[in-house]
């Protein structure tokens, strides 16, 4: 496999932090609205929760419909692009909203055909729904799918699916990152391919930029304590992050930069991204206090990180600490007030 080890890695001492929280203020969160999808248990009622990220209030609380896996094991059940908003983690279908003016508006059920959805991701002619057992692509304006196609593996334990260059990306916790090529219209085309290259292990938590997917492996097969941090274009691993955190399982990204949530450290890793991968790769850029770190979204400087903090669902807001820094500085936690949630969605300012 060819490692591209033209990035660098930077190592954090937390108290590093402390420079940079003057230059975090310049990137206030600006009244953006932080949002999961809160229930009382897995496979209860969900409702779809927004915070603002000011002032902690809630700003929009919609009913969904029953859950299916709670907190933790799936990514992605929060997706957008654009002013369309996806919502998976639901009990036999799948939602589509459109953001309006940072109100969630015009909602559409997705058919499913009676499966629960796992994860989903937006594309441009349309949206793409994980089940356990399939991916489904669902063209813009339709609420039925167009194409079909069966996962590798399909025991069950799907966790995301991401795009990036022509390809749906999905990862299966089993151990497995397999491709599926996309036709000009969006449709899924042929059958699944396993990308070559990816470390052995378990994948949770995957995104897509340009034409290059980051799929962290949260444990190695050959050493349940490593995580490894792959990136791939087409069905072929591109770059290695022997990264030192611990359980690298969610990641998300926004202006050509990725962070991945790891539980088992209680870190963030941040890194910027060329044609290659990632340039720069800091390995703790920012230590939350709490149990644990799950999903994740970034949007205009900030991250939102869902997370556990003394055994609460919590919304962690961060900011970079300057515009060309890996780092991050928390900026405030809001409490979710649901013992279980799901995803993390940021969103601009109701007004």
């Amino acid at each position: 496999m060819h490692l591209d080890r033209s990035f660098r890695i930077t190592s954090l001492l937390f108290a590093t932090l402390t420079a940079f929280s003057g230059a975090a203020l310049a990137h206030p969160a600006g009244g953006a609205q932080v949002c999961t999808l809160a229930s009382a248990a897995a496979g209860q009622p969900g409702t779809l929760i927004c915070k603002s990220t000011v002032t902690g209030a809630t700003t929009q609380s919609i009913a969904i419909g029953n859950t299916v896996f709670g907190s933790g094991g799936i990514g992605g059940a929060l997706s957008r692009r654009g002013d369309s908003v996806l919502v998976t983690d639901i009990a036999g279908g799948a939602m589509l909203f459109d953001e309006s003016h940072g109100r969630l508006v015009h909602r559409v059920q997705l058919n499913t055909g009676g499966e629960d959805s796992v994860s989903g991701a937006i594309g441009a002619g349309g949206a793409y729904v994980l089940t356990r057992t399939h991916l489904m692509f669902f063209p813009r304006g339709h609420t039925t799918a167009a194409s079909i196609a069966d996962l590798m593996i399909g025991d069950g334990s799907a966790a995301q699916v991401a795009l990036a260059g022509g390809h749906a990306y999905v990862a299966e916790k089993s151990g497995s990152l397999e491709a599926f090529a996309l036709g000009t219209d969006g449709k899924l085309e042929g059958v699944a391919t396993s990308v070559t290259g990816i470390p052995a292990g378990t994948i949770v938590g995957i995104t897509g930029l340009d034409d290059l997917v980051v799929a962290p492996v949260a444990h190695l097969a050959s050493n349940s304590n490593q995580a490894a941090v792959p990136v791939a274009s087409g069905y072929t691993a591109v770059q290695l992050v022997a990264t030192k955190e611990v359980a690298a399982c969610w990641a998300a990204n926004d202006s050509g930069e990725v962070c991945i949530t790891n539980p088992g450290s209680m870190t963030v890793s941040c890194g910027h991204f060329g044609p290659g991968g990632f340039t720069t790769y800091t390995s703790a850029a920012a230590n939350p206090v709490g149990e644990s770190v799950l999903d994740l979204d970034m949007r205009h400087g900030i991250v939102g990180i869902l997370g556990v903090h003394n055994g609460a669902r919590v919304l962690m807001v961060y900011a970079h600490s300057d515009e060309d820094s890996d780092f991050l500085t928390s900026i405030r936690e809001v409490a979710v007030g649901s013992p279980m949630a799901t995803g993390a969605l940021l969103l601009p300012p109701v007004r």
